[in-house]
């Protein structure tokens, strides 16, 4: 029973593989918002279907490498650490 279960995981795995570098190919910069947009239609048609959740996921993944996280906003391509000066960035 668990191995069948493991298999179908591999399976759906190597499924949402294929369709997010099939996505990448056709749309470029654009496969991350078109896989989106197949997720929320997906949603709203099959609440409990996560497959193009999966493969928007998959894409986001492999295409984000330029993102960049608040703890490295704030380094300089040196590696040294921006100081701000006093005033800016205070009025939160």
């Amino acid at each position: 029973m668990i191995f069948r279960w493991l298999k179908r995981r591999r399976e759906l795995a190597a499924r949402v593989a294929a369709e997010a570098e099939t996505m990448i190919a056709l749309f470029g910069d654009g496969a991350y918002y078109e896989a989106r947009s197949r997720a929320l239609a997906a949603e709203r048609r099959q609440p409990n279907d996560p497959y193009w959740a999966n493969v928007r996921s998959e894409i986001a993944r492999r295409t984000r490498r330029d993102h960049v996280d608040t703890a490295t906003r704030y380094l300089e391509p040196d590696g040294s650490i921006r100081v701000w000066p006093r005033g800016q960035g205070d009025e939160m």
